[in-house]
């Protein structure tokens, strides 16, 4: 079951999603656990954007994981996990890139 939130119920929730720095500078690069705050469909594009809080340290940070057109599930390339529903509130082993652009990459999540 899909447990994406809209923008104004994350907000009626009490998530603050302005806190979530996306760009390349405030996001931590590597290997690194981190806990799923929550999701909000994306505005922009057909994604799903996605809040985390890494561990140790509580840095907040966020990222967008776009739908596969074949597979039609909102996860990473070659990953298992779909976004569109993938609990909430757990931890996850992330991998974390940047690009030649200073985009920030998410390369892959596994559950911890």
């Amino acid at each position: 079951m899909r447990n994406v939130l809209t923008w104004r119920t994350a907000l009626d929730q009490g998530f603050e999603p302005r806190d979530y720095p996306y760009a390349a500078e405030k996001v931590p690069v590597g290997t690194l656990q981190a806990k799923l705050d929550f999701k909000i469909w994306s505005k922009k594009a057909i994604g799903i954007n996605a809040y985390f809080t890494a561990v140790p340290g509580g840095q907040k940070f966020q990222f967008t994981v776009f739908r596969n057109e074949l597979t039609k599930e909102y996860a990473l390339k070659g990953g298992k996990i779909d976004f569109a529903s993938c609990p909430t509130g757990v931890f996850y082993g992330i991998e974390v890139g940047v690009n030649e652009k200073q985009r920030v990459l998410f390369l892959s999540a596994s559950p911890v």
